[in-house]
């Protein structure tokens, strides 16, 4: 089943690294799944265990690190789809809307300017 969602959030460069010190990273360059220049969308696939509470909180925590130093560096105006492939963990419906929610809530605390869409495949 495919779960598709879509979120609206507002970024400012120059003080989301100073918000949250879980991202203060200094990572390389970001590499994503996929870059369409046509419409200028970036496509960032995730597949990880979020079989436990603590499983989920790490993997938002990285997820929305990745996706506010991403944008960052990101061509500007980009669209931003974060893909999740959950299938064989039995995660439910209600599951995946809890973990949309947190980041959504991150993202939104981060003010980044950006159509970001949250898909799931479960």
């Amino acid at each position: 089943m495919l779960f598709l969602c879509s979120i609206n959030l507002e970024f400012n460069r120059t003080a989301f690294m100073d918000t949250i010190s879980a991202y203060k990273f200094d990572w390389n360059p970001i590499t994503v799944e996929g870059y369409n220049e046509k419409n200028n969308e970036i496509i960032m696939v995730f597949n990880f265990d979020v079989t436990t509470e603590d499983k989920v909180k790490n993997v938002v925590q990285y997820v929305v690190g990745r996706t506010a130093w991403g944008y960052k560096n990101f061509p500007k105006e980009s669209k931003i789809i974060l893909s999740f492939d959950f299938r064989g963990q039995n995660i439910i419906v209600s599951k995946t809307k809890s973990i949309k929610s947190k980041i959504s809530e991150l993202i939104t605390n981060l003010n980044i300017n950006a159509k970001v869409s949250i898909d799931f495949l479960i």
